[in-house]
């Protein structure tokens, strides 16, 4: 016998009920991965086509830094929520990690993109 996650429980199967558990338990803390996306389709469509330097641009370091900095503040707002959810809270970290290095670059290559960018996303510097 094993004890259930969900409701404390003793479960009869414990591989197929402990894994419905499992399953059950994380939809039930809805966490928020990198994996699953923290950004929906339209609002990245918006944020991407806000930014981007011409028709087809999906990747230059502006478009990705202001994807980042929008990932950034809803993980932050769901941390305000769940602020026990580690998980989520390391994933925010490589968030803020790889924005911070995105913006290193860009202030190497291009200094006047750089500074427009953080004011217009409203970051400090």
């Amino acid at each position: 016998y094993t004890l259930c996650p969900s409701n404390k429980s003793r479960c009869e199967e414990p591989c197929f009920t402990m894994y419905n558990c499992f399953l059950g338990y994380v939809i039930m803390l809805g966490n928020v991965s990198l994996k699953d996306g923290f950004l929906d389709k339209e609002k990245k469509q918006g944020i991407v086509s806000q930014f981007r330097l011409h028709e087809n641009d999906t990747g230059s370091t502006r478009v990705q830094v202001a994807v980042l900095s929008e990932g950034i503040n809803q993980m932050s707002e769901h941390l305000k929520i769940n602020s026990h959810d580690y998980h989520s809270q390391r994933a925010l970290l490589k968030l803020i990690g790889r924005r911070k290095r995105l913006l290193a670059y860009l202030n190497r290559t291009e200094p006047q993109e750089y500074y427009s960018l953080i004011a217009k996303l409203g970051l400090r510097k």
